[in-house]
């Protein structure tokens, strides 16, 4: 995709190349002259004699044309002064070693010939071909912004894949963080709930062995009973023994079914006792698992308001982002046009006709306020001759303008040191 992408913007830089080189090329004869050739490379942001010096050298066979390649060539080369000044102006740290020139730099350096041509075009008083590199540059500015309109959208856009990614990651850890927690809660209460349990089997048991331990030796058995004994033993004595059998069958009788009633009696004692002691145990039980039943809806408000708080957090981290991004959108009209702004150069000014206007194109201009030999002298070590303070000049390409604090305040007829602007 990288690869693709850079095939795709090598495309459209040469085609823009093209179509800078057709205007330039007005007689259409396949090549342009060298002054034409200097003029793209000052506009580039070569100095006046940095530009002489590439055409010379690029002019080996003295022919003073170049073609397009040629043309292409020369421009490139100074596509690294231009990405220089361009990143300091930017406040950005230029590409270094083998990194490719970013494309918006290349644009704003033929945006900066295209200008640079149609003041020279109209100031030529060609005014067709000053409007067709105006359609041209505009053309080519409005494709830009739009390109660079893409790139803050799609790294926007990107930016926020990325939070809600970085978002989803978290929840899914805050999630898996509080599954466990809720296993480790459910494994802890299913252990005490089955050691409760079986504490609870050991001391029914023994309940049970106590209470068959502390049974009574001896029944006691009812008052008639004992009687039905003491008639028998009487009868006996007496040789009644008829008498005797019947009052023996008559008190076994009785005493069957008093151990039956008393027998019954103590397996009812039993299962009361056994019975209370049961549901001891199921209250003790049911407590426990009361316990555990609110630690666990405690657990789970807590993973519920940990979940919304940490959702109402992306949200607002979402909603500051788009905030911010909303912004950054609202200011990214002046910032495209502050980047393809065409300030490589200074703009294009034809030499000044006016009476008096400093021109160091025009020495005659410079030494017209030079009258003493301490201001020959003055300059030729680098300063000039001024008649007003701030008063604007050329120098080698560029404006140059006096620096009143510099002057301290001077008058008129003294000299200042210059201030490039």
């Amino acid at each position: 995709l990288s690869a693709a992408s850079s095939l795709v913007a090598e495309s459209s830089r040469f085609e823009d190349y093209q179509v800078i080189f057709a205007l330039l090329d007005r007689e259409r004869a396949g090549y342009i002259d060298a002054p034409d050739m200097a003029a793209v490379l000052r506009s580039s942001g070569r100095t006046e004699r940095e530009a002489g010096e590439a055409v010379v050298n690029a002019d080996a066979n003295g022919e003073g044309s170049f073609g397009f390649e040629a043309f292409r060539a020369l421009v490139e080369s100074s596509l690294s002064k231009t990405t220089f000044k361009l990143a300091a102006r930017q406040g950005a740290p230029p590409p270094g070693g083998d990194m490719p020139v970013p494309r918006h730099y290349v644009v704003v350096t033929l945006l900066s010939i295209l200008d640079d041509y149609r003041k020279r075009r109209e100031a030529a008083g060609d005014y067709p071909t000053a409007a067709s590199v105006k359609e041209v540059y505009a053309a080519m500015q409005v494709e830009e912004e739009a390109r660079l309109h893409d790139a803050v959208a799609n790294r926007q856009e990107a930016e926020r894949s990325g939070v809600e990614e970085a978002h989803m990651m978290e929840a899914m850890e805050f999630n898996t963080a509080w599954s466990r927690n809720m296993e480790d809660f459910e494994r802890q209460a299913g252990d005490i709930e089955e050691q409760t349990r079986q504490r609870h089997a050991i001391e029914f048991a023994r309940f049970q062995e106590d209470l068959r331990q502390r049974a009574p030796m001896r029944q006691k058995f009812s008052r008639e009973l004992l009687n039905f004994r003491r008639v028998q033993e009487t009868l006996a004595k007496q040789s009644k023994y008829a008498d005797a059998q019947a009052t023996k069958l008559k008190a076994d009788q009785l005493e069957a079914w008093e151990k039956a009633k008393i027998e019954n009696e103590l397996q009812l004692g039993y299962a009361t006792k056994e019975l209370q002691m049961k549901r001891t145990q199921a209250r003790e039980l049911e407590a426990l698992q009361k316990r555990i039943q609110r630690g666990r809806d405690e657990h789970k408000e807590h993973w519920l308001n940990g979940a919304q708080r940490l959702m109402q957090s992306h949200r607002n981290m979402l909603s500051d982002l788009r905030t911010k991004q909303n912004i950054e959108q609202g200011r990214v009209s002046a910032q495209v046009r502050a980047e393809l702004s065409p300030a490589v150069v200074k703009p294009y000014r034809p030499m000044s006709t006016v009476p008096g206007k400093l021109n160091t194109r025009d020495p005659a201009s410079i030494r017209t306020g030079c009258t003493s030999p301490l201001q020959k002298e003055q300059l030729s070590s680098g300063r000039v001759c001024v008649h007003t303070i701030n008063t604007k000049i050329w120098a080698a390409g560029q404006e140059i303008q006096f620096d009143s604090a510099l002057l301290g305040g001077a008058e008129l007829g003294q000299t200042g040191q210059i201030a490039v602007i």
